[in-house]
């Protein structure tokens, strides 16, 4: 399925669950500054796909459950939103370190270091308010990082690699009240720039047991394709599929 369609098939499905909903769309127009934080949620991420570092392909098949939790080293991330009457300014910043075992294609056993760095800014402004949902358009700007050491190699060297980049994306997200106290969130962008192209989808429920607070879960994927168009043992690429469950709690001032 290509990418368009997936975003499209997103977007239908989001549009299916608006027409659910039966309350009212909560609308924040009373002209004062609203706040929301979530520290440290969890995105269990899965990896597939691979790195390519000067002549050598490190394949990245990464499972959370029995992969990624066993090489986890650290993992920092939060979730900022601003909002005020129809303009909301967003922030995110994730961190992973990951020191996981993989097989060359030659059937080597190599030791692979991998922390990925990913920090985002951006807006979004609504543009569609119905009874049972909201409309916004967002734009913004990402940093990647990604720092990869291979041990262990047929000869005896190690490799090193520490590349970033910034890419800019632009897509849409839709908020839908299920119930009073139940939300459906979902979101889609894409981008390039220092990506020959990055895609990226969310869906998720969010529940308000408080004032002050929510608790969210749902389902993220990320898809991105990176190369530096270098050559010899300066050349890294990333083409991979990060996917997986979304939880954290958010709170709210």
């Amino acid at each position: 399925m290509t990418t368009n369609k997936i975003i499209a098939s997103f977007i239908v499905a989001s549009l299916a669950m608006t027409t659910l909903s039966t309350q009212a769309a909560d609308s924040n127009t009373d002209d004062e500054w609203h706040f929301s934080f979530a520290p440290l949620f969890l995105w269990g991420m899965s990896m597939k796909g691979s790195s390519e570092v000067g002549p050598t392909t490190a394949p990245l098949d990464l499972n959370f459950k029995d992969d990624v939790l066993e090489s986890l080293e650290a993992v920092l991330t939060f979730h900022l939103e601003v909002q005020k009457n129809d303009l909301t300014v967003f922030a995110e910043y994730q961190y992973v370190d990951l020191d996981p075992d993989t097989e060359l294609p030659n059937g080597a056993k190599v030791d692979v270091g991998f922390k990925n760095t990913m920090a985002e800014f951006g807006a979004a402004y609504r543009v569609i308010e119905t009874t049972n949902a909201e409309w916004e358009v967002l734009t913004g700007i990402r940093y990647t990082r990604q720092q990869l050491s291979v041990k262990d190699l047929p000869l005896p060297i190690t490799v090193d690699v520490d590349e970033d980049w910034y890419d800019g994306f632009a897509g849409g997200r839709v908020k839908a009240k299920l119930s009073e106290n139940w939300q459906f969130i979902g979101r889609a962008d894409i981008g390039t720039g220092g990506s020959k192209r990055v895609w990226n989808l969310v869906g998720m429920v969010d529940y308000r047991f408080k004032d002050w607070g929510s608790a969210f879960f749902g389902y993220k994927v990320m898809d991105y394709d990176y190369d530096n168009d270098k050559s010899g043992v300066n050349h890294y690429a990333y083409d991979a599929k990060q996917q997986g469950p979304l939880a954290g709690l958010n709170f709210h001032w």
